[in-house]
Order: C-alpha cells, then sequence, then structure tokens
C-alpha cells in the first residue's frame, strides 16, 4: 500500500503541474475512485466492504499531497504535502479500521491512571480493571509506568561499579542523587506515554496506567531531586480520568516489608507522596478511595467511576 500511495502521490503531483486549474478535484477523484473499486472488489468476494475505506483514505491523502508540494506560492501548503505523504505512508490500515469500527458502534477509547503510594493496590486493581472493560467490550491494556524505557539501562551502563553491588544497591533507599535522573525519567516517560496513547480514543483502546508520569515526579520530590524547575512538564500530560487509591503509611510499610525486593522508604517519603496525590485529586477534581477496605470493594467504587466513561458495547453490552 505504501507503493500505492507513492504512486498516486506522483501521478497527482505531475498532473497538477500540467494541468493546474483541474488538478485541486484529483484527491477527491482519486481517493473516490480507488475506495469504489476496493468496495467493488469485496461485495464480488463477499467481504466487508468497509475494510477498503482505510486504503482510499491513504490514497486521497497521497494525492492531496501531491496537489499541495506544486503550490510554491506559500510555503506552508508544500510543507503539508510532505506530511501528508507520510501520514499517507505510515497511517495504519489496522488501526484506521478499528477507528472506524469504534466510530460505528459508539465505542470511545481513553486513558485511566491508578495512583496511590507503594502498597495500595494499584497493579492488583489495574490487572482485574483491564479484565473488566475487556468483558465490556472493550481493547484494554495495562501500561506500568514504574517500568523505563531505557533510564535504567543508561544507569546500569554508566556505573562504575561491580555487578554484585549495583544490585546490592538497588534497592536500598538513597535520598537525592543525581539531578540529571529526572531529566532523563521525564523523557523516558514522555515517549512511554505517546506511544501508549496515541489514537487510544479514536480506536475505542482503554489504556490503563499503573501509575502515570506524575508518579515519578511524585517520587522525585519526596527524595529531594530538584524538580521544581521542571514540574509543569511533569504534570502538563493530563490521563481520560484518574483515581488516587489512598492507603496510610503504616499499611503500606506492611505490604512492602512482605515483598522480596522492594525499596523500604522512610514514612516520611512515603507520607510526602500521599499528600501530594491527594493534592492532584483535588486540583483535577479526581476521585479518591480508601483502599484499606476489602479488594472487591475497592474494586466495585473503581468500576462505578469507570462504568460513566466506558458503557458496555458490542458483545458487552449484550453481556450486561
Amino acid at each position: 500500500m505504501k507503493l500505492v500511495s507513492i504512486a498516486f502521490f506522483l501521478v497527482a503531483l505531475l498532473i497538477s503541474l500540467l494541468v493546474p486549474v483541474a488538478s485541486l478535484l484529483l484527491p477527491v477523484f482519486f481517493g473516490a475512485a480507488f475506495g469504489a473499486y476496493g468496495i467493488a472488489k469485496s461485495f464480488a468476494r463477499h467481504l466487508d466492504p468497509l475494510n477498503d475505506v482505510p486504503n482510499a483514505f491513504r490514497v486521497f491523502l497521497a494525492s492531496l499531497a501531491g496537489y499541495l508540494v506544486t503550490l510554491t506560492g506559500i510555503f506552508i501548503f508544500p510543507s503539508a504535502g510532505i506530511l501528508l505523504l507520510v501520514a499517507a505512508l505510515y497511517l495504519n490500515d489496522e488501526f484506521q479500521r478499528r477507528a472506524l469500527h469504534a466510530l460505528i458502534t459508539g465505542r470511545k477509547g481513553g486513558s485511566v491512571a491508578l495512583l496511590g503510594i507503594d502498597g495500595s493496590g494499584k497493579s492488583s486493581h489495574s490487572t482485574v480493571t483491564g479484565k473488566w472493560l475487556r468483558e465490556r467490550g472493550y481493547a484494554s491494556v495495562v501500561t506500568p509506568f514504574h517500568r523505563y524505557l531505557f533510564v535504567e539501562r543508561l544507569a546500569s551502563m554508566s556505573s562504575t561499579r561491580g555487578k554484585a553491588r549495583g544490585i546490592e544497591e538497588r534497592f536500598r533507599f538513597k535520598r537525592g542523587g543525581n539531578p540529571l535522573r529526572p531529566v532523563a525519567s521525564l523523557v523516558d516517560n514522555l515517549i512511554l506515554q505517546i506511544l501508549s496513547s496515541v489514537g487510544c480514543r479514536l480506536e475505542g483502546k482503554v489504556v490503563i496506567y499503573d501509575r502515570f508520569i506524575w508518579s515519578t515526579y511524585v517520587k522525585y520530590k519526596a527524595l529531594g531531586y530538584p524538580v521544581k524547575p521542571i514540574s509543569g512538564l511533569y504534570l502538563s500530560p493530563r490521563p481520560t480520568f484518574a483515581l488516587v487509591l489512598n492507603v496510610p503509611v503504616g499499611k503500606s510499610l506492611r505490604v512492602i516489608d512482605e515483598r522480596v525486593a522492594h525499596i523500604h522508604y522512610p514514612r516520611e517519603v512515603l507520607e510526602s507522596e500521599r499528600q501530594e496525590y491527594l493534592e492532584i485529586a483535588r486540583r483535577g477534581g479526581y476521585p479518591v478511595i480508601d483502599a484499606t477496605a476489602p479488594f472487591d470493594e475497592v474494586q466495585e467504587k473503581i468500576e462505578s467511576h469507570l462504568g460513566v466513561l466506558f458503557p458496555p458495547v458490542g458483545r458487552g453490552a449484550k453481556a450486561s
């Protein structure tokens, strides 16, 4: 399909140079003709006629790009043409089909962030919530924000100490540290957020964040890193919805003690994080759920908040 898009781009460009007056209608004509051809083939093969609409859209973008790059009088037109050609080449057909299907079925995706200090049940509730959403007819994926894309690897590569020493210190609490680490973590988290959430609302997919980019900021702030100058960058991304699972520090420490490999943060660090999460909830108008209640009761509250945002669709609607 990429070669087809390039071919239509070149044909539209050539015709636009030869017949500039009539060339404005080329993108619409080429897109409609290609779509009609694909739909006719789909009917002949007893396939879904909507399957070829994404390809027709790519042809339309490529043809429009070929026309725009000939408009050299204003710089913005050729630039827009190049961007449209890139979109035509890389706009995934499957993504378009999922987005079209989501539009037809009324399925709207988004992202949900589960926040809270260590031991509040974020990971467990993220997993159960993902299953619940899939039962309601949504594609759902859990993305943990405590796992970096490259920061930990860079840290281990730059370490000049022995491997055993690195493993030993990995789970030891340290206050403050390299001031460049929050910047590297910010870049890492931003890339993770973009890669995991782009287009999710259009294609009807729900991304559940076990922690969020805000959690990295909260942790660094509680540990005494100089993150205030970049706080705006950390806090500017927004999920579709967020929940704070609130537990007292005492329970957090008891849960941490039961884990084999976990950094043991001092009580004051965890309390600082807890207060920061409560402040985020207050500013954003997000619900705070008492996570000391039984697991099923907490999960029921999570589902009651999300049920309005993500009503049952498709088979999930029939099941309920």
